[in-house]
């Protein structure tokens, strides 16, 4: 099938959507249950709140984003050259990144959880997207990930290999899967967040390759082994979520379950491949869709200053949440709709200035 459709509604609706599931998995429930996290420092302390634990699953979100990778970034350099590609992505990174990262780091200052020197060096780091921490805010771990994701596909387009797509992705997928196939029996629960293996992809590479089968199959052609494949990939993925949920019992010392986040992941894989059938091109699914990235990288911990805040001044507890909730996702539309293409357009007149005078 040939590729006529350039928005994806459905797809820019879940991205929001696993986005909002992020942040009050943060504001809802790791706030309290993980004292030493730097979204509950930021608050100052909130006391627990058990009835709320259903959020815990939250961050499941992060993995739905990293399957929307694989299928966008597939579509969007089938057609595209390296260079073309290239400029796509750092306009997309780079922006939010360079507004919301000061605006982190002067709340890390506000509320104590850094001294200048290191305010600058996180800033300093995370504007240049180094893929190793300390950065401004814990949520960057997934920004290297994500680029290297792009750079496989950036050195397909470089070496005129794209064609290849479909096997680089089987075989990241396959080495994703048999890791995790592998990590149970062989016991390599000190590699869960091993950051190099992260950013080799073996973690999340089940994920991208998951995108690229629903890809392949909207835009291709659905056939038996590339079924087969998508499920042999989901199977690593929901083993990877089942170590994440180790993980996080193991921080937060009581045991979480497995089955809210597979099942929620399964869920938002299944809508998300069923709302490509849907006509959701209105224009505004587009907008809502590009608040997601400036939302996630300011929600945690300016948002927790500000939940800590309210707190302090006598709001209740979720009264403060759904407050807050609203007023990040309002900073995010003002980021990806005022000042974003600010910088987008700092970039065109410097780095990319090249595009201009050719025109």
């Amino acid at each position: 099938m040939a590729q006529q459709k350039t928005t994806f509604g459905g797809v820019d609706i879940l991205r929001f959507l696993a986005a909002v599931l992020v942040m009050f998995y943060h504001y809802g429930y790791w706030v309290w249950a993980f004292p030493a996290g730097v979204s509950a420092r930021a608050t100052g302390g909130i006391p627990q709140h058990p009835y709320l634990e259903m959020l815990g699953s939250g961050w499941v979100g992060v993995q739905v984003f990293f399957v929307i990778s694989g299928f966008v970034i597939a579509f969007s350099a089938e057609n595209s050259t390296p260079l073309r590609f290239f400029e796509a992505r750092v306009k997309r990174l780079v922006p939010a990144v360079w507004i919301c990262a000061p605006i982190t780091a002067a709340v890390l200052l506000l509320v104590d959880l850094s001294w200048p020197t290191d305010a600058v060096i996180r800033l300093i780091r995370t504007a240049l997207f180094v893929p190793y921490s300390p950065w401004v805010d814990s949520v960057y771990w997934t920004l290297g990930i994500e680029i290297a994701f792009y750079a496989v596909v950036w050195t397909l387009l470089q070496l005129r290999r794209f064609h290849l797509m479909e096997v680089v992705a089987i075989v990241i997928g396959m080495v994703s899967t048999l890791f995790w196939c592998l990590y149970y029996p062989l016991d390599w629960s000190d590699l869960a967040e091993t950051r190099w293996l992260a950013l080799l992809l073996v973690h999340h590479g089940c994920f991208f390759a998951v995108g690229v089968m629903i890809w392949l199959m909207r835009f291709k052609a659905v056939t038996r082994p590339r079924l087969a494949l998508c499920a042999l990939f989901l199977a690593g993925c929901v083993l990877q979520i089942a170590s994440s949920v180790d993980v996080h019992t193991v921080k937060v010392e009581e045991q979480m379950p497995y089955a809210p986040p597979i099942i929620f992941f399964l869920v938002a894989v299944a809508l998300m491949a069923w709302s490509l059938r849907l006509d959701l091109s209105w224009s505004g699914w587009r907008r809502i869709g590009l608040m997601t990235y400036p939302l996630y990288l300011i929600h945690n911990v300016v948002g927790a200053a500000i939940l800590g805040a309210l707190m302090g001044a006598g709001m209740p507890y979720l009264l403060s949440v759904a407050f807050v909730g609203a007023t990040m996702i309002a900073a995010s539309w003002l980021i990806a709709i005022e000042a974003e293409p600010r910088i987008r357009l700092l970039l065109d007149h410097t780095i990319f200035r090249y595009r201009l005078e050719a025109a």
